[in-house]
């Protein structure tokens, strides 16, 4: 898919160069006809000029041959040369002047001519009219021809500058167009050498590219294949484009069975309808989703055997659209696990409250047997025999609340949770007041309490109750040993959670410890030191995380505790 993007981009900047490099060529052999065009229209402008000049001086030369003729024999036949040339030298000026109309120089230069031809014109025909009438004026034709001749050679000179410039502007319309040719020339070779250059750059690239690109493929599929679990890559409209080999070993198909083959075909028919239509919801907010996250699905081998499996969904985006990456994981034996430990927990839930409730009754013998030795054989019992049955006493009532807390712990797992929204403040204040009065028949004002305002909270009334009980209990008995006890209740928010927080100035804990702190039975004091069954903060763990929320504890030895549980919002 990378390659693909990278090699159409490559692909489209060769293909731009090409189309540059073409109409570069183009545009300079565009420029290069049409200078040769150019040049060959001054060329025979330039030429036409040159003739018309040449015929000019033809139709001088005649009008000089007639008149001198005329002059020198009389016959009348040189009267008609005379016109003709008259008209020819007429024509041709106008011609000239026509054909120099762009050039001032040689345009004033036919003003000129023109004067200087109709001088000699006249000049002719002023000499017919004094033609001689007899040899005796043969002098006098001569000075008529002497005079003519100077005459003809102005007009000779002009007419012969004339057709020097135009040959110096033939020559610089030649020198021009040669430099011009020369460096378009250069350009287009230029140009041609630059888009070979670039052209076997370019190929060099593709083929870099291409190599690299099937390098990283190859890395991309060993990487693919060395996953644990079978991922299968499929594009938007649901059909595979890739899969691993895991995924041939776990469902009995060849890889080419699968490929551009719609997903679905590894899914029961009964979930074929309801993915289509999750997949394209997917499609339009895709994001990653990890592995466990959601729902268990089911998924179909070759062989139509099911199987349970978990599915964790991450999408690529590429030039040829999304796709999304699925890893699949077999969860059959995890399923399986799952099942017999939950036929375990039945079973040893079974048995506790079976042991729970037969032990009751040993235990309330046992208490009322030494009530009644207490009672009815006082006088006969000395003070060992009384201590005795006082420890008797008080460790069958421990194992008592040890039983009844098991229960509790126990039955907290099975029980429904009954959502509602509380008001804490309320609840806290009932707890504390509930607390306080046992508190004060033992050590009246010991304890100072600070309670911020906090508040309502969603959650099942009866084991959030539990909670606050069992936390603030412990942060009266851990402070027991203080003159002046101080609990802080308080709360603050944090993301979506709401977050309580009971801090005291108790003996504390030390915190590399802390993990225990919510274990069954798991204590960081002796029972001599503080009394206790080691399952009211276990009790607390299990039901906060059963909240969708989580318990911690932060102390020091001696420097109090703080103990921490967050709950989500609604």
């Amino acid at each position: 898919m990378a390659r693909t993007a990278s090699i159409s981009q490559v692909l489209t900047f060769t293909l731009a160069l090409v189309i540059i490099t073409i109409g570069s060529v183009f545009v300079i052999s565009f420029r290069q006809s049409q200078r040769a065009k150019d040049t060959a229209n001054s060329v025979l402008h330039t030429e036409e000029v040159l003739k018309h000049i040449h015929d000019f001086e033809i139709g001088i030369m005649a009008n000089v041959s007639a008149s001198r003729g005329y002059l020198i024999t009389g016959r009348d036949f040189y009267l008609e040369d005379l016109r003709l040339s008259e008209e020819l030298i007429e024509k041709q000026i106008e011609r000239l002047k026509h054909l120099t109309r762009d050039n001032p120089l040689q345009s004033r230069r036919c003003d000129s001519l023109k004067m200087l031809a109709w001088d000699r014109i006249a000049f002719s025909r002023q000499s017919t009219t004094l033609a001689p009438k007899n040899e005796n004026d043969s002098s006098h034709a001569a000075i008529m021809t002497l005079m003519g001749r100077v005459k003809t050679d102005s007009v000779r000179n002009l007419t012969a500058s004339m057709k020097a410039t135009e040959q110096n502007l033939l020559q610089v319309r030649w020198s021009a167009n040669e430099r011009t040719v020369s460096t378009l020339n250069i350009i287009l070779y230029s140009i041609l050498a630059a888009g070979v250059l670039l052209s076997i750059l370019v190929i060099h690239r593709i083929r870099t590219g291409i190599r690299r690109q099937q390098l990283n493929e190859e890395k991309f599929r060993a990487l693919l294949d060395a996953a644990p679990d079978a991922t299968v890559i499929v594009n938007e409209s649901g059909l595979i484009k890739m899969v691993n080999h895991q995924t041939e070993n776990l469902f009995g198909y060849n890889r080419n069975e699968l490929l551009d083959k719609p997903v679905e075909i590894l899914m029961p028919v009964s979930l074929k309808s309801a993915h289509e239509t999750h997949r394209g919801n997917y499609m339009k907010a895709a994001r990653v989703r990890s592995m466990g996250e959601g729902l268990e699905l089911n998924a179909v081998k070759k062989n139509g055997q099911s199987f349970p499996v978990e599915i964790s969904l991450s999408p690529i985006r590429t030039q040829e659209g999304m796709m999304v990456s699925a890893s699949v994981r077999d969860i059959t034996v995890r399923k399986a696990l799952e099942t017999e430990l939950k036929k375990s927990n039945a079973e040893l839930e079974a048995f506790t409250y079976s042991v729970s409730h037969d032990l009751r009754a040993p235990l309330r013998g046992i208490i009322g047997f030494t009530t009644i030795l207490e009672e009815d054989y006082a006088s006969k019992l000395d003070d060992e025999a009384r201590r005795i049955t006082g420890i008797i006493k008080n460790n069958t009532e421990k194992m008592g609340h040890l039983i009844d807390d098991l229960l509790a712990f126990s039955r907290m797992g099975k029980q429904e949770l009954m959502k509602t929204q509380l008001m804490t403040d309320k609840m806290v204040e009932e707890i504390i007041a509930e607390l306080s009065i046992l508190n004060r028949l033992e050590t009246p004002d010991r304890i100072n309490w600070n309670v911020s305002p906090l508040p309502p909270i969603f959650a099942d009334r009866n084991t959030l109750r539990q909670v606050w009980i069992n936390l603030l209990s412990n942060a009266i008995k851990y402070s027991s040993t203080r003159p002046q006890a101080i609990i802080s209740v308080d709360s603050y928010r944090e993301n979506n959670f709401t977050i309580f927080r009971i801090k005291d100035n108790g003996v504390g804990f030390d915190a590399q410890y802390s993990s225990k702190l919510f274990k069954v039975f798991q204590r960081l004091h002796s029972p001599e030191e503080f009394e206790g069954t080691g399952v009211g903060l276990a009790l607390v763990e299990k039901v906060i995380s059963r909240h969708g929320g989580r318990v911690w504890a932060e102390g020091r030895v001696n420097e109090g505790a703080t103990f921490y549980f967050s709950l989500p919002d609604q």
